[in-house]
């Protein structure tokens, strides 16, 4: 999910500064304009390297959301699971708690 967002973030940041850099690309020779415009065609190029890694082309962001959502909806799965198992184990732990006291057996715990 972290790859994911980080992914996400990479895309907004190509997206952004695509148009500097396509006239960067066009006009190589523009000295003051690659000074001017230093930090975003290096982030740009930091984005668009770590998305190539990860992808063939540029990823659609409409395809990143839905795996997103996908994995938050697993995760409020699991957490709505875990919370029910919690919540049985504290039951079932007060029920031997109760059932020790009442046979008088001392609790270890």
């Amino acid at each position: 999910m972290k790859s994911l967002s980080q992914d996400m973030e990479n895309i907004n940041t190509i997206n952004k500064y695509r148009e500097i850099y396509k006239y960067h690309k066009k006009n190589p020779e523009d000295k003051q304009f690659a000074e001017e415009y230093y930090s975003e065609l290096s982030v740009y190029k930091i984005a668009a390297k770590e998305i190539l890694e990860n992808y063939k082309k540029l990823p659609n962001t409409k395809e990143i959301l839905s795996k997103l959502d996908e994995l938050q909806e697993k995760k409020n799965t699991l957490m709505q699971e875990y919370s029910l198992n919690k919540e049985q184990l504290s039951y079932l732990v007060q029920c031997e708690k109760n059932y020790k006291k009442y046979y008088g057996i001392d609790v270890e715990r």
